[in-house]
């Protein structure tokens, strides 16, 4: 199984680890960085990074070749005028260039 630097100061929760695992990928938590200060060599051992910030998924892309940056999509299970209840619904991968998804 491929490995995805997991980079956030939070766990990673069970979707997230199921929806990686989905698509061959295992989620390797490495705590959180500075979005606008990310060393893409940090990350060469890796096949690609989970991140939130769009400025660090700029930094890292091409970190490597075939680098990977993964987005997990939120949903939200509250219902209308309940308290956001968020979850992930779906990861995201984009390839070298971002313009193209990966299955």
């Amino acid at each position: 199984m491929k490995k995805l630097a997991f980079i956030s100061r939070h766990a990673a929760t069970p979707d997230q680890i199921a929806l990686a695992s989905e698509k061959g990928y295992e989620l390797v938590p490495v705590g959180d960085r500075d979005a606008f200060a990310v060393s893409p060599g940090e990350f060469a051992a890796f096949s690609g990074a989970v991140v939130v910030h769009p400025a660090m998924a700029i930094r890292l892309q091409g970190a490597t070749p075939n680098f990977v940056i993964g987005v997990f999509e939120n949903g939200n299970r509250a219902g209308e005028g309940e308290k956001p209840a968020f979850f992930a619904k779906a990861l995201h991968l984009y390839g070298q260039y971002g313009c193209r998804t990966i299955a």
